[in-house]
């Protein structure tokens, strides 16, 4: 070993920050790896965000079809339907209509994209609507001990809709049968392809995929960045020690 392989050894070490003497390379490389953990964090925090969105609207869909389905009983509701499962019907579509009204003002509070809150407001504002918007409706759903609240929700007074049922089960049965058929219509329009509701979901999932791929290009990356830091340790941190050693 001469002395200009020494000079190379040591001109190499000083370029790679390997010299005692220069800042080191694990400093170099540390300042790179907190960069990449940042942008790691940066990502995973949308990623926990799109997922967390994706859950809300994700429930706030199921709810929307519990409330179809109940709503699609109801309004199949027959002369030959006794007033036990008349009630039984109503029952379950007073709990799943203030489900989904429930869900979907709650979704639209939680949720951070301004697209999927507004798609989850209108949700439950259409299904209030499909309820409220007619004063012959209203007063129908009066007549057999329903009421609805400031929120959209629906109550109903239990007495009353026995009272109604003795005294004209047909009429009750009729009231029923249209309001279901209307929140039924409502909600499948919700929950078809080109709703506002199905377009946020599509738009949160594609979102997902970009952050996915964004994370696996990341650590790609992290992995590459830790082979070549090894590799120069390796190549130049061996070289110089054995060219002082030789020396």
């Amino acid at each position: 070993m001469n002395i200009n392989d020494i000079a190379t050894a040591n001109t190499a070490k000083a370029y790679l920050g390997l010299s005692p003497s220069t800042q080191s390379a694990s400093a170099v490389a540390g300042a790179g790896s907190a960069g990449l953990q940042k942008a790691e964090k940066r990502i995973q925090t949308q990623v926990d965000s799109t997922s967390a969105q994706l859950s809300s609207l994700g429930k706030l869909q199921s709810s929307v079809s519990g409330a179809q389905l109940a709503a699609h009983t109801l309004g199949g509701l027959t002369a030959n339907s006794t007033n036990a499962n008349v009630k039984t019907a109503a029952d379950n579509f007073l709990s799943a209509f203030n489900g989904a009204v429930t869900t979907a003002k709650t979704t639209a509070t939680v949720t951070a994209d301004p697209g999927a809150s507004q798609s989850a407001g209108r949700v439950g504002k259409n299904l209030a609507r499909t309820v409220s918007e007619s004063s012959a409706t209203i007063d129908a759903l009066k007549k057999i001990g329903f009421s609805m609240a400031a929120d959209g929700t629906l109550a109903l007074d239990a007495k009353k809709f026995e009272a109604a049922q003795k005294a004209d089960p047909t009429s009750v049965k009729t009231t029923l049968t249209k309001i279901g058929q209307q929140v039924d219509k409502a909600a499948t329009q919700e929950l078809t392809t080109g709703s506002s509701l199905s377009g946020s979901l599509t738009s949160l999932s594609q979102r997902a995929a970009v952050l996915k791929s964004q994370q696996s290009a990341l650590t790609a990356l992290q992995q590459t960045a830790t082979s070549t830091q090894s590799s120069a340790y390796s190549m130049f941190g061996g070289f110089g020690s054995a060219a002082y050693q030789n020396y």
